[in-house]
């Protein structure tokens, strides 16, 4: 099963509401974080795991239906914060409706629901529809319909960087037989940066796709430069590694294809 691997940041900054800090026992999640933690784990083990692990300790806290995180002292500043906490409820019982017709097997009416909620372009629980979109699609074997959806996501300037970029990986890593190696190599390039969490994921399908437009030379290099890379875990490294002995015997095997994206249970 292909992955990937997801930068901290805080959940005031996305708009997320955080409870106030006590020192009370840590209350139980709710269902709403539950299906959430499920689905990540899932999409965790599908990926690569080191970015989507720090993608989800960024939204680990993310408590729905949480009263606002800090007490303003404008109405409409009060009010427009307020509705934006009602939205974020509204989207997580849209979610878990969405997740409750995948488990109860009608995975039609699971794609119409994930469908409206990504409409909600800027939430989290958009972005994550947008996968699910996605995962439904790669178990019908409909590969066309996920690239699109993770494209949307990828093109959504209202979501997080984060979903954006992990969107990226996953579009190259399913299109890596069907879609423009060159344009899918070039999407990846902001992720290239040493500092951008999915780096290591993303130069290691850049040398796959320089391949892929037989431009062998230039992929030995990727890959050798990634093999040495003491940033990148040791399982990318040890992959680049073999892909670059790969590579020199002019020899490159049919990738296996990528498991479907997880759908939550």
């Amino acid at each position: 099963m292909l992955a990937v691997n997801v930068t901290k940041d805080t959940a005031s900054d996305r708009n997320v509401p955080v409870p106030a800090k006590t020192k009370s026992k840590k209350p139980e999640k709710s269902e709403d974080e539950i299906a959430v933690d499920s689905l990540m784990g899932e999409i965790e083990e599908d990926l690569r795991g080191e970015e989507l692990s720090k993608l989800w300790k960024q939204y680990g806290n993310l408590v729905i239906g949480a009263g606002l995180a800090v007490v303003v002292a404008v109405a409409g500043w009060q009010l427009w914060r307020q509705n934006q906490d009602q939205q974020r409820v509204e989207a997580a019982q849209q979610y878990e409706a969405a997740v409750k017709l995948i488990q109860d097997g009608k995975l039609d009416d699971a794609m119409t629901a994930y469908a409206s909620l990504a409409e909600k372009k800027g939430q989290v629980y958009a972005a994550l529809a947008q996968l699910q979109k996605a995962a439904l699609a790669l178990q019908k074997t409909d590969v066309p319909g996920a690239l699109a959806a993770y494209k949307v996501l990828a093109d959504d300037e209202k979501a997080d960087p984060l979903f954006r970029d992990l969107a990226r990986v996953l579009r190259a890593l399913h299109g890596l037989d069907t879609e423009n190696p060159l344009e899918l190599e070039a999407s990846l390039k902001p992720l290239l940066d040493p500092s951008n969490a999915f780096s290591p994921s993303a130069t290691e399908l850049s040398a796959l796709l320089a391949n892929k437009q037989g431009d062998t030379p230039r992929a030995i290099t990727i890959a050798e430069g990634l093999a040495k890379d003491a940033n990148a875990p040791a399982g990318v490294r040890q992959r680049a590694e073999e892909l670059a002995a790969v590579f020199k015997t002019g020899s490159v095997p049919t990738p296996v294809a990528p498991t479907p994206a997880p759908v939550a249970k």
